[in-house]
């Protein structure tokens, strides 16, 4: 298994984001993978405009420091499992939501 993410993402079926979480969690090197959920849960909470992980990815590095980078992306995807979900949200049950989120939408 290669050591480096452009060799990683050489290899047939691996992409940006499964490179980054190999290079994150196998080698310990500073990665933060952005996933679907991880791409909501940062447009969620107004991290990142959401308009691709690409942007989110290097929204979210700029925001955090790199030594958290592969701690903070397993959290934010296990606190959003638990407290922020993509179906049935309610936004009282996440904190963040409560506290820096998006508003629920009035109909």
């Amino acid at each position: 298994m290669p050591a480096e993410m452009a060799a990683l993402e050489a290899l047939p079926g691996v992409g940006h984001k499964t490179a980054s979480v190999v290079m994150s969690q196998a080698f310990g090197q500073p990665a933060f993978p952005v996933d679907t959920h991880i791409h909501r849960l940062a447009e969620r909470w107004g991290l990142s405009d959401g308009k691709n992980v690409v942007k989110t990815e290097k929204d979210l590095k700029a925001l955090f420091p790199e030594e958290s980078w592969n701690q903070l992306h397993l959290r934010i995807i296990f606190y959003g499992r638990k407290f922020c979900p993509a179906k049935a949200h309610q936004i009282e049950k996440c904190p963040i939501c409560v506290k820096f989120g998006r508003k629920p939408i009035k109909k």
